[in-house]
């Protein structure tokens, strides 16, 4: 199998699994808040990895030769929900956030060609803005909020992404064990000062689906940072639209929305990028960032 075809499938691995997290984390985001939740997902994180190796190789999860790089790319999977909780609670509608989030593909496209020099061919620009399109004909974003400055909450939740996906591939020759260990320990060390102004004490049914969203969000960020190990971001960033789809896929299919004309059309548009990412037999050479 090659690289890049590795790279793909293992995109589609990273968006079930983080279709999975957010389903779960859907029953806690209505009880607690955003805050919460993350700290505990990371606490999770960081409890397992101790578990396994903090006793067996301790210096294992934080050797690395970019300590700082590895905390600031930690420091956008704190941006993503802190951008989000903001957005919403500033008052912009679902619609909206998730329609710009979901620039965030052109972004890593656009990230990795400048700072990576991975750049993708046309047809594959092609069909992320098409894709691009699609979520926002599913989503509906209008109408748009009264001060378009709330707009920039949702546009840093994609830009977080995007930068993070391309640090990450930034982070290949590093240890596995050392990134997955930073990007949680640097969130849980930010959100930890907020938990006493918002601690809701979990039930033993909500402290399994915490359980579940840490260790389910581990092997997540696992097969993340896996993927972007293996192929260039232009060849599988575009895949990340396939969250999308099977979001219409399962609303539709388990009742929660219709599968009307513009959900059809949208899953057909998100749907693209991954088909033909999985049909091209070439891909351009990645050549070694700028240190």
């Amino acid at each position: 199998m090659s690289a890049e075809r590795r790279g793909v499938l293992l995109m589609i691995a990273f968006v079930v699994l983080w279709t999975l997290v957010e389903l779960i984390a859907a029953r806690l985001i209505s009880a607690y808040t955003a805050y919460q939740v993350v700290w505990m997902r990371y606490g999770v994180h960081l409890l397992l990895m101790l578990a396994w190796w903090g006793w067996r190789d301790p210096g294992s999860l934080v050797r690395t030769r970019r300590p700082r790089f590895q905390l600031a790319r930690s420091v956008l999977m704190f941006v993503m929900p802190v951008s989000w909780f903001l957005g919403t609670q500033a008052g912009v509608s679902l619609g909206t956030t998730m329609a710009l989030f979901w620039l965030a593909p052109l972004l890593t496209l656009a990230a990795a060609a400048l700072w990576l020099r991975e750049r993708a061919g046309p047809l594959v620009w092609i069909v992320t803005l098409a894709a691009a399109a699609g979520t926002t004909l599913f989503y509906r974003p209008l109408p748009l909020p009264a001060s378009t400055a709330l707009l920039l909450a949702p546009l840093a939740m994609g830009g977080s992404l995007a930068l993070y996906l391309v640090m990450t591939r930034s982070l290949r020759d590093e240890p596995l064990r050392a990134n997955l260990f930073y990007t949680a320990l640097g969130v849980f060390v930010l959100l930890t000062p907020v938990q006493p102004f918002v601690w809701i004490t979990p039930g033993w049914g909500d402290l399994a689906r915490v359980v579940a969203v840490g260790v389910f969000g581990y092997f997540c960020l696992m097969v993340l940072d896996r993927m972007a190990a293996a192929a260039p971001l232009s060849l599988t960033a575009p895949g990340m639209f396939f969250q999308v789809a099977l979001s219409i896929a399962l609303g539709a299919a388990l009742g929660h929305s219709a599968l009307g004309s513009s959900a059809l059309a949208a899953f057909v548009l998100t749907l693209a990028p991954l088909v033909l990412l999985l049909t091209l037999r070439t891909a351009p050479v990645a050549r070694q960032e700028p240190a």
